[in-house]
């Protein structure tokens, strides 16, 4: 059912294709959201990867975007760390977020940039740990966006309260913090809208510009997305066929961590490279990562999250 893919910034794409699998939920249908994630935790990295020697660090990236540009858009950022650290970077990333848990639980990779609830299932199953989150406009949070189709009838969230029973709801990953668990907890919270009995179906997209695709391509949908990306797509107009109607209160997401192989010396190296990161001299590498600088953090910001992550239904 899983499709995992190693991409990495020093060797071409491999022949095998990236399947970026449209998990989808009926009413009484298709697998539940607990179901699915106890079979995507058992996924690991797979596909073309090429040994860069014993020295190298691997280092894997959430697959928020397509794979392709989620390796390009961290290849500067490694081209930095290899001559802070003065060794090489090998990145890696997969088709699903639980493909990223499962290979820092199974020490194929050194140091993970997640998703905020991702990096919760990778600390309590790998025993990874922070060292970073990126800041923008002075604060750590991140926010999801709610969209529709750019000509649908749908203004505000109270008429998607009034019309969900006709709509199908695009998520993203079904462990992406900002693509399904904040907002799930939101809309249970705020809209008194439970998702899987609320909504005509619910489709899992993956990544988050897939969620934009989706939405804009299809309609009688709403979904639902990383803000940053949103805004992204907007800049880039790449956004004209969707529109924003809600966007979340703040929460902490997209941390980089460590797994317990890392020692203590290379993780305050690591947490000393990225904090040094300037806008004046690393302009390209921050604006890559959508933040402003990076900041120090511990485990401890993240336990806000586990509320969230157990109405999703996540077993940490």
């Amino acid at each position: 059912m899983s499709a995992v893919l190693t991409l990495t910034r020093h060797t071409p794409v491999c022949p095998h294709n990236v399947l970026m699998w449209g998990w989808k939920t009926d009413h009484g249908m298709g697998l539940s959201r607990r179901a699915l994630l106890s079979g995507l935790t058992t996924v690991s990295l797979a596909g073309c990867l090429r040994s860069s020697g014993a020295n190298a660090l691997t280092i894997g990236i959430v697959p928020d975007v397509d794979p392709d540009t989620a390796i390009s858009k961290n290849t500067a950022l490694a081209d930095y760390l290899e001559s802070a650290l003065g060794r090489p970077i090998e990145l890696q990333t997969a088709s699903e977020y639980a493909g990223l848990v499962q290979a820092m639980a199974t020490d194929q990779l050194s140091v993970a940039y997640f998703g905020g609830v991702s990096y919760m299932l990778a600390h309590e199953r790998a025993s990874a740990t922070p060292f970073v989150v990126g800041k923008r406009d002075g604060t750590t949070n991140w926010h999801t966006s709610c969209i529709v189709p750019s000509d649908a009838p749908q203004q505000s969230m109270a008429d998607v309260v009034e019309s969900a029973s006709s709509l199908e709801l695009v998520f993203g990953d079904p462990i992406s913090t900002s693509g399904t668990v904040m907002p799930t907890y939101y809309f249970e919270t705020k809209f008194d809208l439970t998702p899987t009995t609320a909504f005509a179906s619910v489709t899992h997209t993956g990544a988050h510009d897939a969620t934009a695709k989706t939405v804009g391509a299809t309609d009688g949908t709403v979904g639902t997305l990383n803000a940053r990306i949103f805004e992204r797509l907007r800049e880039e107009d790449s956004a004209d066929t969707i529109r924003e109607i809600w966007r979340s209160p703040g929460f902490v997401d997209y941390p980089w961590a460590v797994g317990p192989s890392v020692s203590a010396s290379l993780r305050a190296d690591l947490q000393e490279a990225f904090t040094s990161l300037s806008p004046d001299e690393h302009e390209e590498i921050l604006a890559s990562q959508n933040v402003d600088e990076y900041v120090s953090i511990s485990h401890e910001a993240f336990t806000s999250l586990e509320t969230a992550v157990e109405m999703a239904g996540v077993d940490l």
